[in-house]
């Protein structure tokens, strides 16, 4: 139960005490942001951790599962059954009924699917999250557009792999399209506050003496 749980949430009832909930406080996200702004890096840095972990070894634990299966004779689904777990874990990660279904917006969680199985792409939308996080001062946009590179990245390397330095199937296409969606309609909340000028910029932080 504890790894379907955002680890913001229960990092935060260590770090703090068991009536702590990190939901309540600054924007009321259960993700590192919120939880380096509240809280400060200490608690933050495992959260990146876990998140990350948990996203990988979703797909990477279903792929070695496929390859036994073909090693003992068995059908290959490895092709789909790595993809599915991923997008599990992150709906899991964002939805998960053991907190209430509000958990975090799902970006180090599907940083950590893609690294397990593209990881090329990956890394190439993670170095745009820095680049636009360090440039902007917000983390949303980086979250933002990265996502959005990771999804247009994929459906190049699928349309036009030739020119494309990893190989990406029509799974890996829609899964990623999927979560580039799903995270910015995660971040509607963000976009708004970047419009109306109220969004807050990466060091701002919030402590709390509960």
């Amino acid at each position: 139960m504890l790894g379907s749980i955002p680890s913001a949430i229960w990092i935060a009832k260590l770090a703090k005490g068991k009536d702590f909930d990190i939901r309540d406080y600054g924007s009321k996200n259960a993700g590192l942001t919120n939880t380096f702004r509240v809280l400060g890096w200490k608690p933050a840095l495992p959260v990146v951790f876990m998140d990350l972990l948990k996203g990988f070894f979703g797909p990477f634990i279903a792929q070695k599962m496929c390859e036994a299966q073909v090693a003992a004779g068995g059908a290959d689904y490895s092709a789909w059954v790595p993809l599915v777990a991923g997008l599990l874990v992150i709906l899991g990660h964002s939805f998960t009924c053991f907190a209430g279904f509000r958990g975090g917006k799902g970006v180090l969680a599907a940083l950590g699917v893609f690294l397990a199985i593209s990881p090329l792409t990956v890394l190439c939308a993670f170095a745009l999250w820095i680049i636009l996080t360090v440039t902007t001062k917000y983390v949303s946009v980086g979250s933002i557009f990265g996502c959005g590179l990771l999804g247009a990245l994929s459906v190049f390397g699928y349309v036009c792999p030739e020119y494309y330095f990893e190989s990406i199937n029509l799974g890996q296409m829609i899964l990623a399209v999927i979560v580039a969606v799903f995270v910015i309609v995660k971040h509607k909340s963000n976009i708004k506050r970047l419009l109306n000028g109220t969004e807050n910029g990466f060091g701002c932080k919030r402590k709390t003496n509960a």
